[in-house]
């Protein structure tokens, strides 16, 4: 037990280690990008940026996550600097705003432009990551070259370049976590059962596709709830609430995955309801493809409580970072990488592997996951209560 128990925290410690900040990106008014930690110093040394004609322009999405972590960050520096002039432009709901976007993207040579973004003189700051690191020491550069339209900041006005941690998610924490979820006791328990079903009928290819199809089903599921909460979201301007909320259910998750470690059947669990149970198992008795794919879909809607722990706490942690176009692509990382247990499933069933050895395994190991996968989400109500307090 307390082998399992060391187990689990080094998963927990490994989640922690691989969280990291997303930089954003850095650009000259030509077009080119800077890839450099110190982007700020390439650009002060550029022979094209001259006080010239130089002004601050931010624009932000009132729904964006990241944009308010920008925007705070800014409020922050103008409270020591309020010479600083920066202009502030909403591009929620406003034709005005946007078009005025388009025309100075068209000016900096930026055909694909994200917010939160800055516009300043030689430079073009995208992503909140990329505002904090630069954002003061360009000002503090252009000071020095006696721009007008601000002060010039004082040495106690200096704000430290650090990132706090905020901008947003390391690639490896969305996969692992995917991957964490992939293993979870519903969706793996309906896998196996299905595809012991289907080798008793003596049809390998028909087992495979059907898994595969079931995997597909899932992935659907899951990826398009996800857009559609994440939608919802970031139009409604609820992202603190909705983080809020998903913390405490995470820590929920996280104590009920525990006392199902140890004390399983007792009170109230995570696992797919019992009145649910009886309509899955009609359909994986019909052994067909298409009721495969309607077994994903059912699984999907009735492992919510078990699985929707680590999903709601990913959907929080990009809702308060990015906008819907960057916070996609995230969620298509986690949930490609959520289905990877379950086709290597299929692959090892399909190389000769019993199922039943499969869910021996799982019935050996259900202990351990559901400890890690309580750690872990435990980790994450941390993360997001962090940053909302």
């Amino acid at each position: 037990m307390i082998g399992k128990i060391s187990f689990a925290c080094i998963i927990t410690v490994f989640f922690f280690f691989i969280t990291a900040a997303v930089s954003g990106s850095v650009y000259l008014k030509n077009g080119t990008e800077i890839t450099e930690d110190n982007a700020y110093i390439t650009i002060l040394q550029d022979q094209n940026t001259t006080s010239e004609n130089f002004s601050i322009t931010f624009f932000y999405n009132t729904h964006c996550g990241a944009c308010h972590t920008a925007m705070s960050y800014l409020d922050d520096y103008q409270e020591l600097n309020p010479g600083v002039v920066i202009s502030y432009y909403d591009l929620f709901n406003s034709t005005e705003n946007r078009e005025l976007f388009e025309g100075i993207k068209k000016e900096y040579n930026r055909q694909y432009a994200s917010v939160p973004i800055i516009f300043m003189g030689n430079a073009v700051l995208e992503g909140a990551g990329a505002i904090r690191t630069n954002f003061e020491p360009l000002v503090s550069g252009y000071a020095g070259k006696n721009s007008p339209g601000f002060s010039s900041p004082t040495p106690q006005a200096v704000i430290s370049p650090v990132s706090s941690g905020h901008e947003g998610i390391s690639i490896p924490l969305i996969v692992g976590a995917g991957l964490l979820d992939g293993i979870n006791p519903c969706a793996f328990a309906v896998l196996v059962i299905l595809l012991i079903y289907l080798m008793s009928l003596g049809s390998r290819k028909q087992m495979i596709l059907a898994g595969i199809v079931y995997s597909s089903a899932v992935f659907f599921f899951y990826f398009l709830s996800g857009v559609g909460l994440f939608t919802i979201i970031q139009t409604t301007g609820l992202v603190k609430a909705f983080s809020f909320l998903a913390a405490v259910f995470a820590i929920i998750a996280g104590i009920l995955m525990i006392k199902d470690a140890f004390y399983p059947g007792k009170g109230p669990s995570l696992a797919i309801p019992e009145a649910r149970k009886g309509t899955i198992s009609r359909y994986i008795e019909k052994s067909s493809i298409p009721s495969a794919f309607i077994l994903g879909i059912l699984v999907g809607m009735f492992e919510l409580p078990c699985t929707g722990g680590i999903y709601l706490a990913i959907l929080s942690m990009i809702s308060l970072r990015m906008d819907i176009g960057s916070g996609l692509g995230y969620l298509l990382i986690y949930n490609l990488a959520f289905i990877i247990p379950l086709l290597v499933i299929i692959g090892l069933v399909a190389w000769g592997l019993p199922p039943e050895r499969v869910n021996e395994f799982r019935v050996e190991q259900r202990r351990v996951i559901r400890i890690i996968i309580g750690c872990v989400m435990f980790f994450f109500a941390a993360i997001i209560l962090l940053e909302l307090f």
